[in-house]
């Protein structure tokens, strides 16, 4: 990746993490104008988000226990910001990576970006409704492209709460806090019938590999400390019943799947901010190969997505049945699923 690429996307994820991430916000918009930070970032692979990727490598080594002044200031690991200078941060971030600049190289080289954000699950449930709805309530069997360790694949073993007042699922330890905004209402939200659940990845996560969900967790913002509660949380449900992702091409992969799925059910193919990384002939040919067992089989696919001719994510819906296809823009939501906004108002 050029130098200038990578200068944009730390300023780019600075003006992201505005009202949301003080921290973050800060070093991203300084380490904007660091060429040794800059140069760092660049050596993400092609495709991957080179900001992401610095500051999820820091924040790996931190909770691996590399210690430094740094760890103070990240509430990750119990410091804090409150009454800090944003220079005596910055200096701190700064030496942390100049210390550790090889280590951080070797990271940025070598993983990726795979975020498992449980409370986009929030924004995504309402879909799944809407997909038992289509077919007369019948199972789903969940198929995940992109799906990392496959936390959203145990969308029914979480507790929802929405600030309308309705709470969906019973006790867990992962509860999904999400707002509505807007005058309309999802006008379905309960925990869909689901038969079976298989996820796709190039690089498969697993739930039960320490350093992976250490990667995960570290790619969360350290002043979000409700977020990677929830991860810890998720990470804990999920091992007690380890989902099955194989490695691949969802391309190839997740058609095949839904082409073979029992009768009984209907394949259900999902992502969520996981394909937005791909190149538009990918997206294309995923597209026409879905439709093309769509043509052979019900079938239904939900996307969570924040595309390049989208102001931000939007949930879609699209099913096929009897071999006839169907689109509908269902929800805008937040990036993180803090918040959605049903824009659907025919079913309001």
């Amino acid at each position: 990746m050029d130098a200038e690429t990578a200068r944009k996307s730390l300023a780019h994820f600075g003006q992201i993490c505005e009202g949301e991430s003080p921290l973050y916000a800060m070093l991203a918009a300084r380490a904007a104008e660091s060429a040794e930070a800059v140069e760092l970032a660049a050596g993400a692979s092609s495709g991957q988000p080179a900001s992401n990727m610095l500051f999820g490598s820091v924040h790996f080594l931190l909770l691996s226990g590399v210690q430094g002044d740094l760890v103070r200031y990240y509430p990750s690991l119990g410091g804090s910001t409150e009454g800090a200078a944003a220079d005596d941060i910055w200096a701190a971030f700064e030496a942390f990576f100049r210390a550790h600049s090889e280590e951080i190289r070797g990271l940025i080289g070598a993983r990726r970006v795979q975020t498992n954000e449980v409370n986009r699950c929030g924004v995504m449930l309402p879909a799944f409704c809407e997909a038992c709805a289509a077919f007369g309530d019948a199972p789903l069997q969940l198929i995940e492209v992109g799906a990392s360790a496959g936390l959203a694949l145990g969308l029914d073993r979480y507790r929802y709460e929405y600030d309308d007042g309705l709470i969906v699922g019973g006790a867990s330890p992962v509860v999904v806090r999400t707002a509505l905004h807007g005058p309309y209402k999802p006008p379905r939200r309960a925990l869909p019938r689901i038969a079976d659940r298989i996820g796709v990845d190039i690089a498969p996560g697993n739930v039960l590999d320490d350093d992976g969900m250490r990667w995960q967790e570290a790619l969360i913002w350290p002043d979000q400390m409700d977020r990677i509660e929830r991860h810890r949380a998720a990470v804990a449900v999920m091992r007690e019943t380890p989902p099955t992702i194989i490695a691949g091409d969802g391309l190839e992969i997740a058609p095949r799947l839904a082409l073979e799925a029992p009768e009984s059910v209907i394949p259900c193919v999902f992502h969520s901010h996981a394909i937005y990384q791909m190149k538009d002939a990918w997206l294309q040919e995923f597209t026409e190969r879905l439709a093309a067992v769509g043509a052979k089989r019900d079938l239904a696919r939900v996307s969570l997505e924040w595309l390049r001719d989208d102001a931000g994510p939007r949930l879609r819906l699209t099913t096929w049945r009897g071999g006839v296809e169907k689109t509908r823009l269902l929800a805008e939501a937040h990036h993180h699923g803090r918040w959605m906004r049903w824009v659907e108002a025919q079913n309001a």
